[in-house]
């Protein structure tokens, strides 16, 4: 579960352009409330925040929840120094690291919200850390994007900036460079069951949301890697290319699938043992 210092590298460079990202389009703060919306109303205290980004969700939560705090853990320095700015002047506490190292910084919480971060992380080793953290009683909210989840990893998803990416640069004579697949290690039921309930967790609601999101997204979102979508290509010429495609995706949406999950830590195993 300690972050893979290669994915890490590589947020690190995207650090800026993601915070654009999560200002130019809804779709980051959507997810986010969603995850808020499953918290109880009454909630009071820390609010762990995993893989907390450019601090989008702990934002959010600290706006519907006055008597709480965030503590924010992010593994890109560049991500965190974005989000310390973000959230100057809130109740907020920031540490550059893994979910893996909570405990050892003595971190508790009354709850722990992950937008589009679970992902990253191996379910067993997380739940027994989050039993470490976790206050008994207290949630955790978190999602699963569509092709991190079994039971909608055969959806589209994202992917009509396919189209979009190829026709422009037709039009510009110049060859896309097609990011290669990435094997996606979807999460399956038994393995997150299994996890849960092994460290004390009981699941209390599952829910499967869509949300309608401009085929533009696909691209800026492509456009956080610098070689994309042509290596070397001159700023200005890259520029105009990847505004040509915003034109050609205009008007158009996709449907983007997210499967959120809430828990409650009950220590069930600790009051057995």
């Amino acid at each position: 579960m300690t972050p893979d210092p290669k994915k890490v590298r590589v947020w690190e460079a995207r650090a800026p352009a993601y915070d654009e990202l999560c200002r130019r389009y809804d779709i980051f703060s959507r997810l986010s409330n969603r995850l808020i919306d499953l918290l109880p109303q009454d909630l009071e205290g820390s609010v762990l925040d995993i893989g907390a980004g450019s601090g989008v969700t702990s934002n959010l939560v600290l706006d519907r929840y006055p008597r709480c705090d965030a503590i924010l853990v992010e593994p890109s320095e560049a991500m965190m120094n974005i989000a310390r700015a973000n959230l100057a002047g809130r109740p907020a506490r920031f540490f550059v690291m893994g979910l893996d190292e909570a405990p050892a910084h003595g971190l508790h919480a009354c709850a722990a919200v992950a937008s589009a971060s679970m992902q990253f992380l191996d379910l067993a080793p997380a739940f027994e850390t989050l039993a470490q953290v976790i206050a008994p009683r207290g949630h955790v909210a978190f999602n699963l994007w569509y092709h991190h989840w079994e039971e909608t990893a055969g959806e589209e998803g994202m992917s009509a900036w396919q189209d979009v990416a190829r026709a422009a640069c037709r039009n510009a004579h110049l060859e896309l460079h097609e990011p290669a697949p990435v094997p996606q290690n979807a999460k399956t039921r038994k393995e997150l069951n299994d996890a849960s309930r092994r460290h004390g967790f009981e699941l209390l609601s599952e829910h499967r949301d869509e949300y309608p999101t401009p085929v533009a997204f696909g691209v800026d979102f492509q456009a956080m890697d610098q070689d994309w979508p042509v290596k070397g290509l001159d700023r200005k010429i890259r520029e105009a290319l990847l505004k040509q495609m915003r034109e050609l995706a205009h008007g158009q949406f996709e449907n983007l699938i997210s499967t959120r999950f809430l828990f409650q830590f009950s220590r069930i195993q600790d009051e057995r043992s």
